[in-house]
Protein backbone atom coordinates (compact mmCIF):
# COMPACT_ATOMS: atom_id res chain seq x y z
CA UNK A 1 0.00 0.00 0.00
CA UNK A 2 2.81 2.42 0.92
CA UNK A 3 4.71 1.49 -2.25
CA UNK A 4 1.63 2.25 -4.37
CA UNK A 5 1.22 5.61 -2.58
CA UNK A 6 4.84 6.54 -3.34
CA UNK A 7 4.34 5.62 -7.00
CA UNK A 8 1.22 7.79 -7.14
CA UNK A 9 3.09 10.72 -5.62
CA UNK A 10 5.94 10.33 -8.09
CA UNK A 11 3.41 10.64 -10.92
CA UNK A 12 2.37 14.01 -9.53
CA UNK A 13 4.14 16.80 -11.38
CA UNK A 14 6.64 18.84 -9.39
CA UNK A 15 5.77 22.51 -9.97
CA UNK A 16 8.59 24.97 -9.32
CA UNK A 17 8.41 28.73 -8.86
CA UNK A 18 11.03 30.92 -10.55
CA UNK A 19 11.79 34.10 -8.56
CA UNK A 20 13.27 33.44 -5.14
CA UNK A 21 13.06 29.68 -5.65
CA UNK A 22 14.71 28.38 -8.80
CA UNK A 23 16.78 31.57 -8.96
CA UNK A 24 17.94 33.42 -5.86
CA UNK A 25 16.78 36.76 -7.21
CA UNK A 26 13.79 38.67 -8.60
CA UNK A 27 13.95 38.66 -12.40
CA UNK A 28 11.68 41.71 -12.68
CA UNK A 29 14.00 43.85 -10.56
CA UNK A 30 17.00 42.44 -12.45
CA UNK A 31 15.36 43.36 -15.76
CA UNK A 32 14.70 46.93 -14.56
CA UNK A 33 18.37 47.44 -13.70
CA UNK A 34 19.42 45.91 -17.01
CA UNK A 35 17.28 48.55 -18.75
CA UNK A 36 18.77 51.38 -16.68
CA UNK A 37 22.30 50.10 -17.23
CA UNK A 38 21.89 49.84 -20.99
CA UNK A 39 19.98 53.11 -21.32
CA UNK A 40 19.45 55.45 -18.32
CA UNK A 41 16.68 57.25 -20.22
CA UNK A 42 14.38 54.33 -19.37
CA UNK A 43 14.21 55.98 -15.96
CA UNK A 44 11.62 58.32 -17.49
CA UNK A 45 9.64 55.55 -19.25
CA UNK A 46 9.36 53.14 -16.33
CA UNK A 47 6.99 55.39 -14.30
CA UNK A 48 4.72 55.68 -17.38
CA UNK A 49 4.57 51.90 -17.72
CA UNK A 50 3.24 51.68 -14.16
CA UNK A 51 -0.03 53.24 -15.37
CA UNK A 52 -0.61 50.05 -17.38
CA UNK A 53 -1.03 48.09 -14.15
CA UNK A 54 1.22 45.37 -12.73
CA UNK A 55 0.60 43.01 -15.62
CA UNK A 56 1.22 45.65 -18.28
CA UNK A 57 4.30 46.90 -16.41
CA UNK A 58 5.85 43.41 -16.31
CA UNK A 59 5.26 42.84 -20.00
CA UNK A 60 6.78 46.20 -20.96
CA UNK A 61 9.88 45.66 -18.83
CA UNK A 62 10.60 42.18 -20.16
CA UNK A 63 9.79 43.22 -23.72
CA UNK A 64 12.57 45.83 -23.63
CA UNK A 65 15.12 44.21 -21.30
CA UNK A 66 17.78 41.84 -22.58
CA UNK A 67 18.11 39.59 -19.54
CA UNK A 68 20.93 37.05 -19.73
CA UNK A 69 19.41 33.94 -18.12
CA UNK A 70 22.74 32.11 -18.18
CA UNK A 71 24.13 34.56 -15.58
CA UNK A 72 21.24 34.26 -13.11
CA UNK A 73 22.11 32.91 -9.63
CA UNK A 74 20.38 29.52 -9.70
CA UNK A 75 19.70 27.82 -6.38
CA UNK A 76 21.91 24.73 -6.33
CA UNK A 77 19.78 22.94 -3.71
CA UNK A 78 16.66 23.42 -5.83
CA UNK A 79 18.44 22.27 -8.99
CA UNK A 80 19.63 19.13 -7.18
CA UNK A 81 16.05 18.26 -6.17
CA UNK A 82 14.70 18.92 -9.66
CA UNK A 83 17.43 16.86 -11.31
CA UNK A 84 16.86 13.93 -8.93
CA UNK A 85 13.10 13.98 -9.52
CA UNK A 86 13.50 14.28 -13.29
CA UNK A 87 15.84 11.29 -13.29
CA UNK A 88 12.99 9.31 -11.70
CA UNK A 89 10.90 10.11 -14.74
CA UNK A 90 8.83 12.77 -13.02
CA UNK A 91 7.23 15.69 -14.87
CA UNK A 92 8.78 19.03 -13.84
CA UNK A 93 6.77 22.20 -14.47
CA UNK A 94 8.09 25.76 -14.25
CA UNK A 95 5.22 27.90 -12.98
CA UNK A 96 5.88 31.58 -12.42
CA UNK A 97 4.36 35.04 -12.20
CA UNK A 98 7.09 36.25 -14.53
CA UNK A 99 6.14 36.49 -18.24
CA UNK A 100 6.97 33.85 -20.85
CA UNK A 101 9.64 36.24 -22.15
CA UNK A 102 11.89 35.20 -19.25
CA UNK A 103 10.37 31.85 -18.21
CA UNK A 104 10.85 30.18 -21.61
CA UNK A 105 14.56 31.14 -21.95
CA UNK A 106 15.23 29.88 -18.38
CA UNK A 107 13.52 26.55 -19.11
CA UNK A 108 15.38 26.24 -22.41
CA UNK A 109 18.72 27.04 -20.77
CA UNK A 110 18.33 24.46 -17.99
CA UNK A 111 16.64 21.75 -20.07
CA UNK A 112 14.88 20.30 -17.01
CA UNK A 113 11.24 21.32 -17.53
CA UNK A 114 8.53 19.48 -19.41
CA UNK A 115 6.17 22.44 -19.35
CA UNK A 116 6.19 26.18 -18.66
CA UNK A 117 3.26 28.05 -17.12
CA UNK A 118 3.82 31.81 -16.89
CA UNK A 119 2.11 35.18 -16.82
CA UNK A 120 0.49 36.09 -20.13
CA UNK A 121 -1.29 39.16 -21.51
CA UNK A 122 -4.42 38.42 -19.44
CA UNK A 123 -3.38 36.70 -16.22
CA UNK A 124 -0.76 37.54 -13.60
CA UNK A 125 0.06 33.99 -12.50
CA UNK A 126 0.53 34.68 -8.83
CA UNK A 127 -1.02 33.49 -5.55
CA UNK A 128 -4.69 32.50 -6.02
CA UNK A 129 -4.45 32.64 -9.83
CA UNK A 130 -1.51 30.20 -9.76
CA UNK A 131 -3.30 27.87 -7.32
CA UNK A 132 -6.45 27.83 -9.50
CA UNK A 133 -4.55 27.09 -12.71
CA UNK A 134 -2.62 24.20 -11.13
CA UNK A 135 -5.81 22.74 -9.64
CA UNK A 136 -7.56 23.02 -13.01
CA UNK A 137 -4.68 21.24 -14.79
CA UNK A 138 -3.67 18.61 -12.25
CA UNK A 139 -6.48 18.60 -9.68
CA UNK A 140 -6.38 19.63 -6.04
CA UNK A 141 -3.66 17.63 -4.26
CA UNK A 142 -2.59 16.40 -7.68
CA UNK A 143 0.76 18.21 -7.73
CA UNK A 144 3.70 19.15 -5.53
CA UNK A 145 4.81 22.75 -5.31
CA UNK A 146 8.11 24.44 -4.53
CA UNK A 147 7.97 28.15 -3.64
CA UNK A 148 9.38 30.80 -1.36
CA UNK A 149 7.06 33.64 -0.39
CA UNK A 150 3.87 34.56 1.42
CA UNK A 151 1.82 34.60 -1.81
CA UNK A 152 2.69 30.91 -2.28
CA UNK A 153 0.62 29.95 0.78
CA UNK A 154 -2.46 29.69 -1.47
CA UNK A 155 -0.61 27.24 -3.70
CA UNK A 156 0.92 25.15 -0.91
CA UNK A 157 -2.55 24.74 0.57
CA UNK A 158 -3.75 23.03 -2.63
CA UNK A 159 -0.59 20.96 -3.23
CA UNK A 160 -0.09 17.36 -2.14
CA UNK A 161 3.43 18.05 -0.91
CA UNK A 162 5.15 21.37 -0.34
CA UNK A 163 8.78 22.44 -0.60
CA UNK A 164 9.82 25.72 1.09
CA UNK A 165 12.81 27.67 -0.19
CA UNK A 166 14.40 30.51 1.82
CA UNK A 167 11.11 31.41 3.49
CA UNK A 168 10.86 33.64 6.54
CA UNK A 169 10.07 32.00 9.88
CA UNK A 170 6.60 33.53 9.86
CA UNK A 171 5.75 32.18 6.40
CA UNK A 172 7.15 28.75 7.25
CA UNK A 173 5.04 28.61 10.40
CA UNK A 174 1.86 29.41 8.44
CA UNK A 175 2.77 26.95 5.70
CA UNK A 176 3.22 24.10 8.17
CA UNK A 177 -0.27 24.79 9.57
CA UNK A 178 -2.08 24.56 6.23
CA UNK A 179 0.15 22.37 4.03
CA UNK A 180 2.11 19.13 3.97
CA UNK A 181 5.64 20.50 4.14
CA UNK A 182 8.13 17.78 3.27
CA UNK A 183 11.28 19.89 2.95
CA UNK A 184 12.45 23.36 3.88
CA UNK A 185 15.61 24.81 2.32
CA UNK A 186 16.78 27.61 4.64
CA UNK A 187 18.82 30.68 3.85
CA UNK A 188 22.16 30.04 5.55
CA UNK A 189 23.42 33.64 5.43
CA UNK A 190 23.02 36.22 8.20
CA UNK A 191 21.11 39.30 7.01
CA UNK A 192 23.24 41.68 9.10
CA UNK A 193 26.46 40.23 7.68
CA UNK A 194 25.09 40.44 4.15
CA UNK A 195 24.10 44.09 4.62
CA UNK A 196 27.51 44.97 6.04
CA UNK A 197 29.17 43.18 3.14
CA UNK A 198 26.93 44.89 0.59
CA UNK A 199 27.58 48.44 1.79
CA UNK A 200 31.25 47.37 1.88
CA UNK A 201 32.14 48.57 5.35
CA UNK A 202 35.68 47.30 4.70
CA UNK A 203 35.97 49.84 1.85
CA UNK A 204 35.50 52.68 4.33
CA UNK A 205 39.18 52.14 5.12
CA UNK A 206 39.94 54.12 1.95
CA UNK A 207 38.28 57.15 3.52
CA UNK A 208 41.11 57.34 6.05
CA UNK A 209 42.80 59.38 3.30
CA UNK A 210 40.59 62.23 4.54
CA UNK A 211 42.83 62.47 7.62
CA UNK A 212 46.03 62.77 5.59
CA UNK A 213 46.06 66.61 5.29
CA UNK A 214 45.58 66.83 9.05
CA UNK A 215 48.72 64.75 9.68
CA UNK A 216 50.82 66.39 6.97
CA UNK A 217 50.04 69.84 8.36
CA UNK A 218 51.25 68.79 11.85
CA UNK A 219 47.96 69.98 13.38
CA UNK A 220 47.01 66.71 15.01
CA UNK A 221 46.71 68.41 18.40
CA UNK A 222 43.63 70.42 17.31
CA UNK A 223 40.45 68.68 18.48
CA UNK A 224 38.17 70.76 16.23
CA UNK A 225 39.99 69.51 13.13
CA UNK A 226 39.68 65.92 14.31
CA UNK A 227 35.93 66.38 14.68
CA UNK A 228 35.69 67.90 11.21
CA UNK A 229 37.63 64.97 9.74
CA UNK A 230 35.41 62.45 11.52
CA UNK A 231 32.33 64.27 10.21
CA UNK A 232 33.78 64.20 6.68
CA UNK A 233 34.71 60.52 7.08
CA UNK A 234 31.13 59.60 8.04
CA UNK A 235 29.67 61.60 5.14
CA UNK A 236 32.02 60.07 2.60
CA UNK A 237 31.45 56.56 3.95
CA UNK A 238 27.68 56.77 3.63
CA UNK A 239 27.81 58.33 0.18
CA UNK A 240 30.42 55.91 -1.15
CA UNK A 241 28.36 52.98 0.18
CA UNK A 242 25.31 54.25 -1.72
CA UNK A 243 27.40 54.28 -4.89
CA UNK A 244 28.63 50.72 -4.20
CA UNK A 245 25.00 49.59 -3.92
CA UNK A 246 24.06 51.30 -7.19
CA UNK A 247 27.14 49.95 -8.96
CA UNK A 248 26.42 46.37 -7.86
CA UNK A 249 22.80 46.60 -9.01
CA UNK A 250 23.89 47.79 -12.45
CA UNK A 251 26.74 45.27 -12.71
CA UNK A 252 25.00 42.03 -11.75
CA UNK A 253 25.76 39.92 -14.82
CA UNK A 254 29.39 41.11 -15.08
CA UNK A 255 29.99 40.49 -11.36
CA UNK A 256 28.64 36.94 -11.72
CA UNK A 257 31.24 36.23 -14.37
CA UNK A 258 34.04 37.76 -12.31
CA UNK A 259 36.12 35.24 -10.31
CA UNK A 260 35.95 37.37 -7.15
CA UNK A 261 32.94 39.70 -7.53
CA UNK A 262 30.53 36.79 -8.01
CA UNK A 263 30.53 36.41 -4.22
CA UNK A 264 29.00 39.86 -3.66
CA UNK A 265 25.57 39.67 -1.92
CA UNK A 266 23.47 40.94 -4.84
CA UNK A 267 25.40 39.05 -7.50
CA UNK A 268 25.26 35.76 -5.58
CA UNK A 269 21.55 36.21 -4.87
CA UNK A 270 22.10 35.87 -1.11
CA UNK A 271 20.71 39.37 -0.52
CA UNK A 272 17.36 40.19 -2.20
CA UNK A 273 17.58 42.99 -4.78
CA UNK A 274 14.72 44.76 -3.03
CA UNK A 275 17.25 45.77 -0.38
CA UNK A 276 18.90 47.90 -3.03
CA UNK A 277 15.79 50.06 -3.17
CA UNK A 278 16.16 50.65 0.57
CA UNK A 279 19.92 50.98 0.98
CA UNK A 280 20.66 53.28 -1.97
CA UNK A 281 18.27 56.18 -1.16
CA UNK A 282 18.84 55.82 2.59
CA UNK A 283 22.63 56.02 2.38
CA UNK A 284 22.57 58.71 -0.31
CA UNK A 285 20.22 60.96 1.67
CA UNK A 286 22.15 60.47 4.90
CA UNK A 287 25.47 61.22 3.19
CA UNK A 288 24.21 64.39 1.50
CA UNK A 289 22.53 65.75 4.65
CA UNK A 290 25.62 64.99 6.73
CA UNK A 291 27.94 66.74 4.24
CA UNK A 292 25.66 69.79 4.01
CA UNK A 293 25.89 70.28 7.78
CA UNK A 294 29.69 70.40 7.62
CA UNK A 295 30.15 73.24 5.12
CA UNK A 296 28.84 74.48 1.80
CA UNK A 297 32.17 73.89 0.10
CA UNK A 298 32.38 70.33 1.40
CA UNK A 299 28.80 69.71 0.26
CA UNK A 300 29.67 70.82 -3.28
CA UNK A 301 32.73 68.59 -3.26
CA UNK A 302 30.84 65.49 -2.10
CA UNK A 303 28.06 66.19 -4.60
CA UNK A 304 30.67 66.30 -7.35
CA UNK A 305 32.03 62.98 -6.07
CA UNK A 306 28.58 61.41 -6.34
CA UNK A 307 28.00 62.74 -9.85
CA UNK A 308 31.38 61.47 -11.05
CA UNK A 309 30.94 58.03 -9.48
CA UNK A 310 27.42 57.76 -10.94
CA UNK A 311 28.73 58.60 -14.41
CA UNK A 312 31.41 55.99 -13.83
CA UNK A 313 28.82 53.36 -12.85
CA UNK A 314 26.52 54.03 -15.80
CA UNK A 315 28.96 54.71 -18.61
CA UNK A 316 32.58 55.62 -17.98
CA UNK A 317 33.67 52.29 -16.47
CA UNK A 318 33.47 50.86 -20.01
CA UNK A 319 35.79 53.52 -21.47
CA UNK A 320 39.36 52.21 -21.66
CA UNK A 321 41.87 54.18 -19.54
CA UNK A 322 39.25 56.82 -18.65
CA UNK A 323 37.97 54.46 -15.96
CA UNK A 324 41.46 54.21 -14.45
CA UNK A 325 41.93 57.98 -14.43
CA UNK A 326 38.57 58.36 -12.68
CA UNK A 327 39.48 55.73 -10.08
CA UNK A 328 42.72 57.61 -9.41
CA UNK A 329 40.88 60.93 -9.11
CA UNK A 330 38.41 59.40 -6.64
CA UNK A 331 41.32 58.46 -4.37
CA UNK A 332 42.65 62.03 -4.60
CA UNK A 333 39.14 63.39 -4.04
CA UNK A 334 39.21 61.99 -0.52
CA UNK A 335 42.45 63.80 0.28
CA UNK A 336 41.03 67.06 -1.07
CA UNK A 337 37.87 66.46 0.97
CA UNK A 338 39.95 66.20 4.13
CA UNK A 339 41.73 69.44 3.29
CA UNK A 340 38.43 71.23 2.64
CA UNK A 341 36.87 69.86 5.85
CA UNK A 342 39.84 71.16 7.89
CA UNK A 343 40.43 74.36 5.94
CA UNK A 344 43.96 73.25 5.01
CA UNK A 345 45.57 74.32 1.73
CA UNK A 346 47.34 71.50 -0.11
CA UNK A 347 50.63 72.23 -1.87
CA UNK A 348 50.94 71.76 -5.63
CA UNK A 349 53.72 69.27 -4.93
CA UNK A 350 51.44 67.07 -2.85
CA UNK A 351 48.69 67.22 -5.47
CA UNK A 352 51.22 66.15 -8.14
CA UNK A 353 52.40 63.30 -5.92
CA UNK A 354 48.78 62.19 -5.38
CA UNK A 355 48.04 62.12 -9.11
CA UNK A 356 50.88 59.70 -9.91
CA UNK A 357 50.61 57.67 -6.70
CA UNK A 358 46.87 57.04 -6.92
CA UNK A 359 47.05 56.43 -10.66
CA UNK A 360 49.46 53.61 -9.85
CA UNK A 361 47.04 52.17 -7.28
CA UNK A 362 44.14 52.39 -9.75
CA UNK A 363 46.23 50.48 -12.27
CA UNK A 364 46.99 47.88 -9.58
CA UNK A 365 43.26 47.32 -9.17
CA UNK A 366 42.60 46.91 -12.88
CA UNK A 367 45.70 44.81 -13.51
CA UNK A 368 44.77 42.50 -10.63
CA UNK A 369 41.36 41.90 -12.22
CA UNK A 370 42.98 40.95 -15.53
CA UNK A 371 45.46 38.65 -13.79
CA UNK A 372 42.60 36.86 -11.99
CA UNK A 373 40.71 36.62 -15.29
CA UNK A 374 43.78 35.13 -16.94
CA UNK A 375 43.90 32.46 -14.23
CA UNK A 376 40.21 31.69 -14.89
CA UNK A 377 40.90 31.47 -18.66
CA UNK A 378 38.69 34.47 -19.34
CA UNK A 379 39.68 36.59 -22.32
CA UNK A 380 37.61 39.74 -21.80
CA UNK A 381 35.82 41.64 -19.05
CA UNK A 382 32.24 42.08 -20.27
CA UNK A 383 31.74 45.38 -18.43
CA UNK A 384 35.17 46.90 -19.05
CA UNK A 385 37.00 47.73 -22.22
CA UNK A 386 40.04 45.58 -21.42
CA UNK A 387 41.23 42.22 -22.65
CA UNK A 388 43.81 40.02 -20.95
CA UNK A 389 46.36 40.84 -23.65
CA UNK A 390 46.36 44.46 -22.39
CA UNK A 391 48.00 43.33 -19.15
CA UNK A 392 51.70 43.95 -20.01
CA UNK A 393 50.97 47.55 -21.00
CA UNK A 394 48.88 48.24 -17.88
CA UNK A 395 51.67 46.82 -15.73
CA UNK A 396 54.14 49.18 -17.40
CA UNK A 397 51.84 52.16 -16.91
CA UNK A 398 51.28 51.32 -13.25
CA UNK A 399 54.84 50.68 -12.16
CA UNK A 400 56.19 53.76 -13.95
CA UNK A 401 53.44 55.95 -12.48
CA UNK A 402 54.24 54.70 -8.98
CA UNK A 403 57.93 55.40 -9.32
CA UNK A 404 57.19 58.86 -10.75
CA UNK A 405 55.24 59.65 -7.59
CA UNK A 406 58.34 58.84 -5.52
CA UNK A 407 60.40 61.11 -7.77
CA UNK A 408 57.93 63.95 -7.21
CA UNK A 409 58.16 63.38 -3.45
CA UNK A 410 61.96 63.47 -3.64
CA UNK A 411 61.84 66.78 -5.51
CA UNK A 412 59.38 68.14 -2.95
CA UNK A 413 61.68 67.24 -0.07
CA UNK A 414 64.39 69.30 -1.80
CA UNK A 415 62.27 72.48 -2.00
CA UNK A 416 63.08 75.51 0.20
CA UNK A 417 59.57 75.26 1.65
CA UNK A 418 60.25 71.84 3.19
CA UNK A 419 63.83 72.70 4.15
CA UNK A 420 62.71 75.78 6.09
CA UNK A 421 59.65 74.23 7.78
CA UNK A 422 61.46 71.20 9.24
CA UNK A 423 64.15 71.11 11.91
CA UNK A 424 65.93 68.14 10.30
CA UNK A 425 64.65 67.91 6.68
CA UNK A 426 67.36 65.42 5.70
CA UNK A 427 65.55 62.79 7.81
CA UNK A 428 62.69 62.86 5.27
CA UNK A 429 64.91 61.14 2.71
CA UNK A 430 64.59 57.98 4.82
CA UNK A 431 60.88 57.85 3.88
CA UNK A 432 61.64 57.22 0.21
CA UNK A 433 63.04 53.65 0.52
CA UNK A 434 60.02 52.65 2.60
CA UNK A 435 57.58 53.98 -0.01
CA UNK A 436 59.57 52.42 -2.85
CA UNK A 437 59.52 49.07 -1.07
CA UNK A 438 55.76 49.28 -0.37
CA UNK A 439 54.86 50.17 -3.97
CA UNK A 440 57.17 47.52 -5.42
CA UNK A 441 55.73 44.90 -3.07
CA UNK A 442 52.16 45.86 -4.01
CA UNK A 443 52.94 45.45 -7.70
CA UNK A 444 54.77 42.17 -7.14
CA UNK A 445 51.77 40.78 -5.26
CA UNK A 446 49.43 41.99 -8.01
CA UNK A 447 51.60 40.31 -10.65
CA UNK A 448 51.49 37.05 -8.70
CA UNK A 449 47.68 37.25 -8.45
CA UNK A 450 47.78 37.85 -4.70
CA UNK A 451 45.93 41.20 -4.82
CA UNK A 452 42.22 40.29 -5.08
CA UNK A 453 40.91 43.55 -3.61
CA UNK A 454 41.55 47.26 -3.66
CA UNK A 455 45.25 47.92 -2.79
CA UNK A 456 44.34 50.40 -0.06
CA UNK A 457 41.95 47.92 1.53
CA UNK A 458 44.72 45.32 1.28
CA UNK A 459 47.07 47.72 3.05
CA UNK A 460 44.57 48.09 5.91
CA UNK A 461 44.76 44.34 6.50
CA UNK A 462 48.49 43.97 5.92
CA UNK A 463 50.75 44.02 9.00
CA UNK A 464 53.83 44.97 7.02
CA UNK A 465 52.01 47.98 5.54
CA UNK A 466 51.21 49.17 9.07
CA UNK A 467 54.86 48.80 10.01
CA UNK A 468 56.02 50.86 7.03
CA UNK A 469 53.37 53.55 7.67
CA UNK A 470 54.50 53.75 11.30
CA UNK A 471 58.16 54.11 10.29
CA UNK A 472 57.34 56.82 7.75
CA UNK A 473 55.30 58.63 10.40
CA UNK A 474 58.19 58.44 12.85
CA UNK A 475 60.58 59.89 10.25
CA UNK A 476 58.13 62.70 9.50
CA UNK A 477 57.81 63.63 13.19
CA UNK A 478 61.57 63.47 13.80
CA UNK A 479 62.20 65.70 10.78
CA UNK A 480 59.79 68.27 12.14
CA UNK A 481 60.86 68.30 15.78
CA UNK A 482 64.52 67.30 16.06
Amino acid sequence: MKLQLLKDLERHPLCVDLDGTLVKTDTLIEAIFVLLRDNPYYLFLIPLWLFKGRLGFKNEVFRHAKLDVSSLPYNKDVLDIITTEKDKGRIIVLVTASPHAVAEPVASYLGLFSQVLATDEKTNLKGSAKAKLLCDKFGEKGFDYMGDSKVDLKVWEKAERSFLVNTSKGVEKKARRIANVVKSIPNQSSLVKLLMKQVRVHQWAKNILIFLPLFLSYRIDELALWLSCLHAFASFSMLSSSVYVLNDLLDLDADRRHPDNKKRPFASGDLPLSWGGILFPLLLTAGIISSATLSGEFFQLILGYFILTSLYSFKLKKVVLADILILASLYSWRVVAGAVACGIILSHWFISFSIFFFLSLALVKRSSELILMEKENMKKNSRRGYVVSDLPLLLAFGVSSGYLSILVLALYISTPEVQSSNASPEILWACLPFLLYWLSRIWLKAYRGEMPSDPLVFAMKDKLSYTLIFLIGVMWVIAKTQ
